[in-house]
């Protein structure tokens, strides 16, 4: 039973680091503007960052405390975004002391090297069925690879909503390698959700 919970929690990790999302939570650190034509955008508090991984039957699933970043964005005009996000991987809960510990060890997180994540979008592009696709570079657990992040918004002018998914390659992170990750899903599904507000 404890092998099991052990490679549930790699699954955690790597969920963790597409937590690099157009996300920023209350309580969470300030970050350097991003610097681009659309309007900035302020995170308004309330908002949930999650992530979840499959393990046979069962689902494990966890949350971000602690999140922060910046956007500029004009919905008519998305190929001037600029998004960039830190996320402070420690912060990862799933709810069970021994399991959460877990998974800050090096099989999965690794928090005493590398505890953050941080997601830089590169180009956003407007989709016919009125999702935005973000292409950008994911950095986490010492790696950097490409990702993209869909997301909706809803809502209108100074005051949007915003709801997010997110497919991160765990295995190609090295996330979750070692005998506690055998039976685990290769994808991270990572969600967000959130109000934003044009400043």
């Amino acid at each position: 039973m404890m092998v099991r919970n052990r490679k549930l929690l790699a699954a955690l990790a790597l969920v963790g680091a597409a937590a690099a999302i157009p996300l920023i939570a209350a309580g969470s650190a300030p970050a350097a503007a991003a610097t681009a034509a659309g309007p900035s955008w302020a995170i308004q508090p309330g908002g949930t960052l999650g992530f979840a991984v499959s393990n046979g039957n069962d689902t494990i699933a966890a949350n971000f405390a602690k999140w922060g970043g910046t956007i500029a964005f004009d919905p008519d005009s998305p190929g001037t975004a600029a998004i960039h996000i830190d996320v402070d991987l420690t912060s990862a809960k799933i709810g069970d002391g021994f399991k959460d510990d877990l998974l800050q060890g090096d099989e999965f997180f690794g928090t005493a090297s590398a505890p953050s994540a941080t997601y830089d979008s590169t180009s956003v592009e407007a989709q016919p069925d009125g999702r935005f696709l973000a292409h950008g570079t994911l950095s986490l657990h010492g790696m950097k690879m490409a990702q993209d992040v869909e997301f909706r918004l809803s809502g209108s002018g100074a005051q949007r909503h915003v709801d997010g998914t997110a497919s991160i390659d765990r295995l190609g992170f090295g996330i979750g390698t070692g005998s506690h990750g055998s039976d685990l899903g290769g994808s991270v599904a990572v969600t967000f959700a959130f109000d934003a507000k044009r400043t």
